[in-house]
């Protein structure tokens, strides 16, 4: 018989087992339920995967699959998280390769009846509309569905989701593929739970209650953004229910008005944006009522009419104030001192006033603020020295792209003693920096000063601040030895030392000193050497530009994160690689004027999902012809000009839907000009394919080219009549803004940098992944020069048809190019008259006809072209007397006329008959008629339409004089004013 203790042994194994059971049945031993796993897998077949993120989702219990969550209990699926969060990094150059899901989002998901939350951000679903079924998941109380490739109304029955406290189908700027919209918002009234709403860029012209809408959910709001959207916002609402709210985002609605009184009493809000507006007296008092706010941006809204109030002076939560992008009334903040004086200036740790034209010294009240981490007042005119005030707190203090000048003190590191981040950059600072200065800036991790007169004076034993990552010394003196001290920084992630006179060799430890390196910037020296055979090693390289030097040799092997290669301006030789193509998350690529030779590999496809922008292989000596392989829609900027290329324009090239800039020109490419560039090409803007060999005809259908403004088909075999249709390019008829009348500085972080950039020239978003900075540039044969645009190509209006076989007239059309400034027809078979209506090119700088066969007078409205200042007219059959008037008095160049026998006038020693009349022709012109010529004809009209509008303007005056006894005495006694 057991004893006793046996006994108990075991009934305490008995009630461990079952208290194991009844825990295991609690945490649902067998899976997840079977109609649930089914649910999945069907509504994963209607998807494609391209990055295998959905792999685990096999075997049978779905609880522990990827994004899939169970309740413990019951073993019901509750949460289904497959937000791309990772896709976004992969866009900015960081984090694991993570593509986004595609395809239909099946009704499947319908089986999953206890589902609580839901989120699809950051894939894409092609464009379509966002399910309705979604509101039979009456269990949602988290939907995030932005950046997800949605697009149409929002559904009005996501209103049944009475449940739903978390909604999101907001889309980002850097993400072109959403196109929601909402037709009214009273559906928005019925979700009594909700408390974060993020509606960001989804367009809500539609809706002007909205706010209304929101407004009657009383105490359950704590968030809204409703950022670009544009957003009606009431001056008024009746009795502010929002009490609970802490988060408030409006900008970037371009809201015309008063900022209304309404939102000042909202007195739980912790953050307030209303950057990107233009609200009119900008900062009432009012804002002091707002006690707990802790973030206000009023960035970009235009001129602060009223100045700022002291009661913003009185929020002591507030520790982040922006007032980028708008100029201050006055200018010179020196008068703000008493409203920064309240308890602000102990709570302030971020304050940014950027690119708003403040001008003046520092102001002093910088010193109040005690607390202060973060200081941005970048892109203005500030002008003098750097105070020597104490900002014990201060971590961040970027004053770059502003006026300052003298010297930098030696005491800067006792000024900000916890200073990472210095970026005095872009100023007029004058001073030779020794070692002295940076020794109390221990904490330093970036350092930048470039473009200024700085000499870099210190020993090759110097030891810098050790934390030091971002190293931006563009424009200063260091050479021309490679810096040192360099080597001792084992952390660096950037390094710019473009154009500071090196001019050695690089030693062999620059390419291995710092396997971080993101970054490096060696451009316009003099280095000389070979490059190392690979840079593989470098496996975080992101950009590198060695371009403007003098680096000879094959190209290396670049490692595969590489994004921008800019090698131009070098003598590297030997041919492009095909491992070159391999580079996935190449998007800029740059090796025009070198020494290059060989065929451009046809490999261009081994990236599927391309991301290249931009490709410039100009100037070098390849042969062959254009690969097949070459284009896709990510593909942007296209240069092969100068080289030996041959063949026809491959029909691929048709896949470069996207593409602004193709330039061809100076090759040895023959056949016709296809007309599929005009039907496929759509975004096109530059168009160069001048000194090669085309044939045929000018496709007419180039005129239906909506941004086309650069057409250069110049020494070309070309024949046929110049299409009336070019007078179509609406581009040129109509004045181009390259810019908004109101100033906007779009900031854009730079991952290489650290720091924002504003004002980039262009920002292109392709597809789903590309987001870069590129300045697109291109030469012209320009009033008889060579000339490179660069910035300013996107003002550039410019036709250059010259040196090939067209015949014809000159089409009337073409007068009806508004902003047309550079037309070149020269050295062509063209007949006939220069059309009458010349004189409406108003713009127009630089007109060149000579060497054709035009005939007639030339058209006194010349006179009215008041932008010109060349022109050629030579070698034609023109007769009659030169118009004299206007700005043509001002080309005195008498060759510009030469070979028109017939012509006379000035600047021509020949004198027309009476020095009046012009020459009669000597072949053959029939002196029919009362006038003489055309010319005459022309001037009688002018003559004609000038005085019979005096007349009748004078009479039409003196009328109403008469007949309005009040205007009379008006008149007289201001003449009488005006007199005296």
């Amino acid at each position: 018989m057991p004893s006793k203790l046996t006994q108990l042994v075991l009934l305490l194994l008995v009630l461990l087992q079952l208290k194991l059971g009844l825990r295991n049945e609690s945490a649902t031993v067998f899976g997840c339920k079977e109609g649930e796993r089914k649910a999945l897998l069907d509504f994963k077949d209607g998807l494609k995967d391209p990055g295998g993120r959905l792999s685990s989702w096999k075997g049978h219990d779905c609880c522990t699959w990827r994004g899939v969550q169970c309740d413990n209990k019951t073993g019901n699926v509750i949460h289904l998280d497959l937000g791309n969060k990772r896709f976004l990094s992969n866009m900015f150059g960081y984090g694991l390769h993570a593509q986004p899901l595609q395809g239909k989002i099946s009704r499947a998901l319908l089986g999953l009846e206890h589902l609580r939350y839901l989120d699809l951000s950051m894939n894409f679903f092609g464009g379509s509309k966002i399910p309705t079924f979604f509101c039979s998941l009456r269990n949602l109380v988290h939907l995030d569905l932005s950046c997800a490739g949605f697009s149409g109304p929002v559904p009005h029955e996501l209103g049944n989701l009475s449940n739903l406290s978390y909604l999101d189908l907001s889309n980002p700027f850097y993400i072109s593929w959403n196109n929601l919209y909402m037709v009214g918002s009273h559906w928005l009234s019925n979700l009594s739970s909700l408390g974060y709403l993020n509606l960001n860029f989804v367009d809500l012209s539609k809706s002007p209650n909205l706010l209304q809408s929101l407004n009657t959910l009383s105490s359950t709001m704590f968030e809204i953004n409703l950022s670009t959207c544009k957003l009606h916002v009431p001056l008024s609402l009746q009795h502010v229910n929002l009490t609970n709210l802490r988060v408030l985002d409006l900008s970037g609605n371009d809201v015309n008005s008063t900022v209304p009184q309404w939102l000042f009493k909202l007195t739980s809000l912790e953050k307030l944006d209303l950057s990107f507006n233009s609200f009119q007296g900008l900062v009432p008092s009012a804002i002091g009522n707002l006690t707990s706010l802790k973030v206000l941006s009023l960035a970009n809204n235009g001129v602060l009419q009223v100045g700022i109030p002291t009661t913003l002076g009185n929020l002591c939560m507030l520790n982040t104030l922006d007032l980028s992008g708008n100029s201050y009334i006055s200018g010179d903040l020196s008068d703000l001192g008493e409203t920064f004086s309240g308890c602000i200036k102990h709570s302030l740790q971020t304050f940014s006033w950027v690119s708003s034209e403040l001008s003046g010294s520092l102001p002093h009240w910088l010193q109040n603020f005690k607390s202060l981490k973060m200081l941005n007042l970048y892109v203005n005119s500030f002008y003098g020295e750097i105070p020597e005030f104490e900002l014990p707190s201060l971590l961040k203090l970027d004053i770059s792209r502003n006026k300052l000048n003298g010297t930098i003190s030696k005491n800067l590191g006792k000024s900000f003693p916890r200073l990472v981040f210095l970026d005095i950059s872009i100023n007029d600072f004058a001073d030779v920096l020794t070692e002295e200065h940076f020794a109390d800036l221990k904490h330093l991790q970036h350092l930048g000063l470039s473009s200024n007169a700085f000499k870099l004076n210190v020993g090759s034993h110097w030891v810098p601040p050790l934390g030091l990552k971002r190293i931006l010394l563009g424009n200063c003196q260091l050479g021309p030895q490679f810096p040192l001290w360099l080597q001792k920084l084992g952390k660096i992630l950037s390094i710019n030392l473009s154009n500071t006179s090196i001019s050695y060799a690089l030693p062999d430890w620059v390419w291995n000193f710092s396997s971080n390196l993101l970054s490096i910037n060696l451009s316009n020296n003099q280095i000389k050497g070979k490059l190392p055979s690979s840079l593989e090693h470098l496996n975080n390289l992101v950009y590198v530009d060695l371009s403007g030097n003098s680096f000879e040799g094959s190209l290396p092997q670049f490692p595969s994160k590489v994004e921008d290669l800019l090698l131009f301006s070098n003598n590297i030789t030997g041919s492009i690689s095909a491992t070159l193509c391999s580079l996935k998350n190449l998007k800029v690529l740059d090796l025009s004027e070198n020494h290059m030779t060989g065929e451009i590999p046809d490999c261009w496809n081994q990236s599927l999902h391309s991301k290249l922008f931009a490709m410039d292989l100009s100037d070098n000596y390849f042969s062959g012809t254009i690969p097949h392989t070459i284009c896709s829609q990510s593909l942007v900027y296209l240069h092969l000009s100068n080289n030996d290329l041959s063949g026809e324009l491959p029909l691929s090239l048709k896949k470069c839907e996207n593409l602004v800039t193709l330039d061809l020109g100076q090759n040895n490419i023959s056949g016709d000009i296809p007309t599929w560039i005009a039907e496929n090409l759509l975004q096109l803007e530059t168009l160069r394919l001048r000194s090669n060999m085309f044939t045929g005809n000018i496709p007419p259908q180039l005129g239906n080219l909506s941004s086309l403004h650069v057409i250069d088909f110049s020494d070309n075999n070309l024949s046929g009549t110049i299409p009336r249709s070019l007078g179509n390019l609406s581009a040129i008829k109509v004045a181009r803004k390259m810019f908004d009348n109101k100033k906007v500085s779009l900031m854009v972080y730079d991952k290489l940098s650290g720091s924002y950039i504003d004002n980039m020239e262009y920002l292109y978003v392709i597809s789903t992944k590309v987001l870069v900075s590129y300045t697109d540039s291109i030469e012209v044969n320009l009033k008889g020069r060579d000339l490179r645009y660069d910035k300013l190509l996107p003002l550039l209006i410019f036709i250059d048809l010259s040196n090939n076989e067209l015949s014809g007239e000159i089409p009337d059309e073409l007068t009806g190019l508004s902003y047309l400034q550079n037309l070149n027809l020269s050295g062509n078979h063209l007949v006939g008259k220069i059309p009458k209506n010349i004189g409406n090119l108003r713009w127009l700088e630089s007109l060149d006809l000579s060497w054709n066969n035009l005939s007639g007078v030339i058209p006194t409205t010349m006179i009215m072209l008041s932008s010109l200042s060349h022109l050629n007219l030579s070698h034609n059959n023109l007769y009659g007397k030169i118009p004299y008037g206007g700005q043509l008095q001002a080309l005195p160049d008498p060759s510009i006329y030469f070979g028109n026998y017939d012509l006379c006038g000035f600047p021509l020693d020949k004198q027309c008959e009476n020095d009046e009349a012009p020459q009669k022709p000597t072949h053959g012109v029939s002196e029919g008629g009362y006038f003489k010529d055309e010319n005459e004809l022309e001037i009688i009209d002018v003559c004609l339409s000038t005085g019979l509008g005096f007349m009748f303007g004078n009479l039409f005056v003196w009328g109403v004089l008469l007949l309005h006894k009040k205007w009379r005495l008006a008149y007289f006694q201001f003449v009488n004013r005006f007199v005296g």
